[in-house]
């Protein structure tokens, strides 16, 4: 069982196994959710709605995660790098949503986005904090090699 954490921990600590991972989870949460929602309609409905929406959370997050990881290495001042890099993201997924739903026509674009918006505040939010963690782990390690 040690091992096996061992190896865990040596995988997250790799940007792209990260953001693969990320990324796979929320085609299967979305995806599920999107089943289940649909689920008294066809099966060939519940798989399409599936398939929709966890491509789209899949796509989603991989750019969030991938520009979160690029901010996040761009920002070389502690104190800034974690606010702008979830400030910065979030002003992103935001203006994305709402021109989405502006350019097709969609009524109550707020209501809409509103829990994606959520959901994707607390995933940026929570992302970042991880990478903060990342790196001062680093940063202690490196620290002690010299």
């Amino acid at each position: 069982m040690a091992m096996l954490r061992h190896r865990f921990r040596q995988h997250i600590r790799s940007q792209k196994v990260r953001i693969f991972f990320s990324a796979v989870a929320a085609f299967m949460g979305y995806g599920a959710w999107a089943f289940y929602v649909n689920h008294a309609y066809s099966l060939a409905i519940s798989l399409k709605a599936a398939i929709t929406q966890g491509s789209y959370s899949f796509v989603i997050t991989l750019t969030m995660s991938w520009l979160m990881e690029l901010l996040h290495q761009a920002f070389d001042t502690t104190r800034t790098r974690l606010p702008l890099t979830i400030l910065i993201t979030c002003l992103l997924l935001y203006t994305t949503s709402w021109g989405i739903n502006a350019l097709l026509g969609t009524p109550e674009i707020f209501m809409t986005i509103l829990p994606g918006a959520v959901i994707g505040t607390l995933y940026t939010f929570s992302y970042g904090l991880a990478l903060e963690k990342l790196s001062s782990k680093a940063s202690a390690i490196n620290s002690h090699r010299y």
